[in-house]
């Protein structure tokens, strides 16, 4: 049987425990609201929100994580909504991260 194709353009870290307590904000027209990081790759996140946020696809927004010793790499990203399930969200950032797999996962674990 042939695996289904996986969309992806990046590997995905995906973070237990809802990113070991990693919250992002996300900045919309001067309102910001955090949310729960649940996964991060060079091209997007995938995010918890409760209760979900208004925000409707393709609206775009600035993410970022605070208190993360990373020199700026996840601060201030301009991203767009690119789907909602629920209380989750995925976002596509508008410039890809220029960092590999790993090296997310030393700054965020």
């Amino acid at each position: 049987m042939d695996k289904p194709h996986e969309r992806r353009q990046f590997g995905r870290l995906h973070l237990l425990a809802y990113g070991r307590g990693k919250t992002c904000t996300l900045a919309l027209g001067g309102v910001v609201c955090q949310a729960d990081l649940i996964d991060v790759s060079a091209g997007g996140a995938r995010l918890r929100h409760y209760p979900p946020p208004s925000l409707p696809a393709q609206r775009e927004l600035v993410f970022s994580v605070p208190q993360l010793d990373d020199g700026g790499l996840l601060q201030g990203l301009a991203a767009t909504v690119r789907w909602r399930n629920g209380d989750e969200l995925g976002i596509q950032f508008e410039k890809n991260l220029d960092v590999g797999i790993s090296a997310l996962q030393r700054l965020i674990c």
